[in-house]
């Protein structure tokens, strides 16, 4: 085994007895450069390995530990990174030379199916939590990416197909264990560190490492979903549809729109030729669904259209990232903007058309779940997460599989990047 390589944010080396009578009194164990675990703890949800190297990584079995990681860190002034799904963009879950708190392995949940309430541990996934509430026909608002984490996800806000008629993710938070920098363990929730509760209900990790979360669930059974796909051609005639159609939606309905080609885009995986794919679900009494989608399903007629009565955990299944995970992994260059826009209006559009003319060969529009009704009820001051009025929230992506190709593009205010950062 090689020695550790972990030393203070001032340098000083950390001291190998000091690292193994830490590791003995983990519940769960630490990771080494060389040893067993480490190389593959270092992987994203790209498939790619992280290009910083921790001197260490603690692998959490329970609470304690992410204590006993806390404690250890701050009596040794190491920097450290808190990971769970591993899928910040930002890079937040590893660190150089310092310490990676990892809680991924935390993964248990109870529901309360009478109360409709869970509890779960922050290492559960979006898929592992909907598997386990959907046993009892229960769900909470969370993505349609089943790999991402649902602790950064809840604490981000958290934006969904159920956010129309349940609010987002943090809306739906009833409490949380939060480990404090000094070490100290803290319930939070509207009774309790009442300050805490309002800042980590949409602003972020800052506050301190998240260790499980109690979540309102809500019925959610068979649901309307499924997509539609046009060509390119018709971009503009159905951006400008959906602009007064979605005015008027219901809150039980959610969509994504993709628009792109690559074979990246998650609810059209593989589709190389440039498309228009609109991801629909409609999660309520399925006639009225019928009546509600009716519109959108005859203004135009489609290339394909899949829309059909499916099981709520068949429409969260539809997203297949593995072509978007497998792009970074081959080494794949790319430049991402996110945002938000109120309105698909003429301006918009043009814009819109104006990339995707001069677009690189492979490249993503994704408008993501339609902020309205209950997401947007709230007050603003009420919690952190204070994007309350309805729009959508945006990504753009452009990518390029050699970095010649990527030199002097011009795209916004982006820089390109490898997918792993």
């Amino acid at each position: 085994m090689l020695n550790l390589t972990v030393s203070s944010s001032k340098g000083r080396a950390i001291e190998e007895s000091a690292v193994r009578k830490f590791e003995a009194r983990l519940v769960g164990r630490i990771l080494r450069p060389g040893g067993d675990g480490y190389e593959s703890a270092r992987r994203v949800w790209t498939g790619m390995t992280d290009q910083r190297r921790p001197g260490f990584i603690v692998r959490c079995a329970a609470t304690s530990d992410v204590v006993r990681a806390v404690d250890f860190a701050r009596s040794n002034d190491i920097a450290i990174a808190v990971r769970a799904g591993g899928h910040s963009f930002a890079g937040d879950s590893f660190c150089e030379g310092g310490m990676v708190i990892d809680v991924s392995n935390m993964k248990a949940i109870r529901i309360d199916p009478e109360r409709c309430v869970a509890r779960a541990e922050a290492g559960l996934t979006v898929g592992e939590f909907d598997h386990a509430t959907q046993r009892f026909k229960l769900a909470t608002v969370l993505g349609e990416c089943a790999s991402v984490g649902i602790a950064g996800y809840t604490l981000g806000g958290g934006l969904g197909r159920l956010m129309g008629k349940h609010g987002v993710a943090c809306d739906n938070l009833l409490s949380a264990e939060v480990v404090g920098a000094d070490g100290s363990i803290m319930r939070t929730s509207a009774d309790e560190n009442a300050d805490l509760f309002w800042g980590i209900r949409g602003g972020g990790g800052n506050f301190g490492i998240v260790t499980s979360l109690e979540s309102r669930l809500h019925p959610v059974g068979q649901i309307l979903g499924g997509t539609l796909i046009y060509p390119i051609s018709a971009i503009r005639d159905v951006l400008s549809f959906l602009d007064g159609y979605m005015n008027e939606v219901p809150d039980e309905f959610d969509i994504v729109i993709d628009i792109g080609r690559g074979g990246v885009m998650t609810f059209a995986p593989r589709v190389m030729e440039p498309i228009v794919s609109l991801a629909v679900s409609y999660c309520g009494d399925l006639h009225k669904g019928e009546a509600a989608l009716k519109p959108l399903r005859s203004f135009r007629q489609p290339l394909a259209e899949t829309i059909r009565a499916i099981s709520y955990l068949e429409m969260q299944d539809l997203s297949d990232i593995r072509p978007f995970a497998e792009f970074g992994s081959a080494g794949g260059l790319m430049a991402l903007e996110s945002g938000f826009i109120q309105r698909l209006g003429e301006e918009a559009i043009e814009i819109i058309v104006a990339f995707v003319r001069e677009a690189p060969s492979c490249f993503w529009i994704a408008a993501e779940h339609y902020l309205h009704g209950a997401a947007c009820r709230p007050a603003a001051s009420d919690k952190a997460f204070a994007l309350r009025q309805s729009g959508y929230s945006t990504r753009i992506f452009a990518g390029w599989t050699k970095s010649s190709e990527a030199d002097g593009a011009f795209f916004g205010c982006c820089s390109v990047r490898q997918l792993s950062d």
